[in-house]
């Protein structure tokens, strides 16, 4: 899913962090223009940037160097340089440092359909605000089904086929001291080439729902500390009915273990049997630990046959 922004609400999120503010002359032109995040797999057009007319940002910052650029005499062959904008990917401009764009500049800016802001930010701390606020606001995002918890510190995604158990694995999780971050339709996020950020959507913040109980707000019943809005994911653990699930002699030592691509992130993912009176929430604990214990570098099935091929050469010494 491809995220889109428009300087209209660009202007309002940042109106008090970056005292961004629209020049009174320019009447808000481009104010619904799209600020667009890249699709995967497509190389990304840059989001914002400082003033260039070879590969331009969407959001294109002027500060000192830029005007004085602008400005010099006999550098651009009679030719304003910001004509190149008619034809670019750029949606907004804005004015950094405090300054004050000739009026003939705001002009051609205008002309070209693109929106005018302006701010007393310096234009590094500017430039510095824009990207990451746009990294979040515009990375690629996918909505999948399943409840994401945090537990041990970590980010989980657990997810199974419906009425296999998921929110009262949740629900027993979160008794037992772990924090919500989304129940039924996480939504994820890159926000870095190797993260991926999970949280709920606003309409369904803080609740989850129990088959038998309805919909509990556990935020109300557990408190503030149960709950988390966003987290980086680094775990999915896969429920699976027992009768579904065949572990090969092999893979007894390792688990079922594989990888499920997210945004194109690959995401470590173990596959856990439902089966009657089986303790789900302390064997997704144990998953939890082991592992942080193989992100630290420790595995428990290369060290047990690390263990058992030493024992064996040494009996076959004696």
């Amino acid at each position: 899913m491809i995220s889109e922004l428009s300087v209209r609400e660009l202007q309002a999120q940042l109106a008090s962090s970056c005292r961004l503010h629209w020049l009174e002359t320019q009447n808000q032109i481009g104010a619904d223009n799209q600020l667009r995040g890249g699709a995967l797999g497509v190389q990304p057009v840059p989001m914002a940037g400082y003033l260039n007319l070879i590969h331009p940002p969407q959001a294109q910052v002027i500060g000192l160097a830029e005007l004085s650029f602008l400005q010099a005499p006999n550098s651009h062959h009679g030719a304003s340089p910001l004509l190149k904008l008619n034809h670019s990917g750029t949606v907004v401009v804005v004015i950094a440092d405090g300054l004050t764009l000739p009026d003939a500049m705001q002009a051609q800016i205008c002309e070209a359909g693109i929106a005018l802001l302006s701010t007393d930010l310096p234009s590094h701390k500017l430039l510095y605000r824009l990207r990451h606020f746009l990294g979040e606001a515009l990375a690629p995002r996918q909505t999948l089904h399943g409840v994401m918890l945090e537990i041990l510190g970590i980010g989980v995604l657990i997810t199974g086929q419906s009425g296999i158990g998921k929110s009262e694995l949740a629900l027993e999780l979160i008794n037992r001291g772990h924090r919500l971050v989304a129940d039924d339709a996480p939504e994820f996020s890159r926000t870095a080439p190797d993260t991926i950020s999970g949280r709920s959507p606003e309409i369904l913040r803080n609740f989850l729902e129990v088959r038998g109980l309805g919909i509990l707000d556990v935020r109300a019943m557990f408190g503030q500390s149960a709950v988390r809005q966003q987290k980086k994911l680094e775990l999915i653990v896969h429920l699976q009915p027992a009768h579904e699930t065949h572990l090969p002699a092999s893979d007894r030592l390792a688990g079922s273990r594989s990888e499920r691509e997210i945004l194109e992130v690959l995401i470590p993912q173990i596959t856990l049997p439902v089966v009657a009176g089986h303790n789900l929430a302390v064997l997704v604990e144990a998953a939890c630990r082991d592992h942080i214990l193989r992100a630290q570098g420790y595995a428990a099935d290369q060290a047990f046959a690390e263990r058992q091929s030493a024992s064996m050469t040494e009996d076959s010494k004696t």
